[in-house]
């Protein structure tokens, strides 16, 4: 059975109705369970993370080892940025479960790697730096619009992320900019950084990992999920997550940046796949 379970992602999460019929037992289902357990296998609900292809792991790889010398000092100069969607109205799916051992929770195998759901949502941005939290805003969409490159640049790029680069430049010598791989953050946005003169960290793709902004956001989230599910209207989630926001202290997240250095080390200890963060 246990040969069976590792053959692939498929076998990882067949049920234990589908594992009796299939070695053709007659015992009740919590038996196979216990039987597993007591063998190291658990039933577990899979860690979503991005698919890394052999490109991708490599490019995490290189980017790791370039700044495997860097301290907490080095990345303190770095503004921290990234857009997120807050969904209203979203469905929520089921679980993955998946068979595995406590140290196979990151096997390639194991990892739930669809998107999540879509639903009607508000694209937020936001920024911040160790000792100080950025401005954080909504972008300002016609019914039906998304985010592009023009809009990036006109209502992030030229307006509070210039402002918040411009001001770290009175505690920092020379702030570093980090914007991920998002199509978004190309095109127009770029002779526009080469003009400003901003130093820029080219960023990895598929790293969410290694960007700490991603835990704020799950941080909100994880609020608005608790306190505020039934909140229907727009503007009042805009206003919730507005205020989650500017309630946040400038060393609230701090130790997101401290933990910089731990996963770079990740990265390289996993050969540029995938980490725990």
């Amino acid at each position: 059975m246990i040969r069976y379970l590792r053959t692939s992602k498929i076998t990882r999460r067949v049920p234990l109705t589908r594992l009796k019929k299939l070695f053709s037992l007659t015992v009740h289902p919590n038996t196979i369970k216990n039987a597993l357990k007591a063998v190291g296998y658990f039933h577990r609900i899979a860690r979503r993370r991005p698919y890394l292809n052999k490109h991708d792991r490599e490019r995490r790889l290189l980017f790791a080892k370039a700044h495997s010398s860097w301290t907490i000092e080095n990345w303190a100069q770095v503004l921290f940025c990234d857009e997120t969607s807050i969904q209203l109205f979203m469905e929520r799916r089921i679980q993955d479960y998946v068979w595995r051992k406590v140290d196979e929770e990151f096997h390639p195998d194991c990892i739930d790697y669809h998107k999540r759901p879509q639903g009607v949502g508000l694209m937020f941005w936001g920024v911040f730096r160790k000792g100080k939290m950025g401005p954080g805003m909504f972008f300002d969409l016609a019914k039906g619009e998304k985010v592009d490159s023009v809009i990036y640049r006109d209502q992030i790029l030229m307006g509070p992320l210039r402002q918040f680069w411009e001001e770290s430049f009175e505690d920092i010598p020379v702030p570093i900019v980090m914007e991920d791989n998002a199509p978004v953050h190309k095109k127009v946005c770029i002779p526009v950084r080469i003009e400003l003169g901003m130093t820029i960290l080219e960023w990895p793709p598929n790293s969410p990992d290694l960007n700490p902004i991603e835990h704020i956001w799950s941080y909100i989230k994880d609020i608005i999920a608790r306190d505020y599910a039934d909140v229907s209207s727009i503007e009042e989630m805009r206003r919730i997550v507005i205020a989650l926001w500017e309630g946040f202290t400038d060393t609230q997240f701090d130790s997101l940046i401290d933990s910089m250095v731990d996963r770079i080390e990740a990265v390289i200890a996993a050969g540029g796949g995938t980490t725990r963060f």
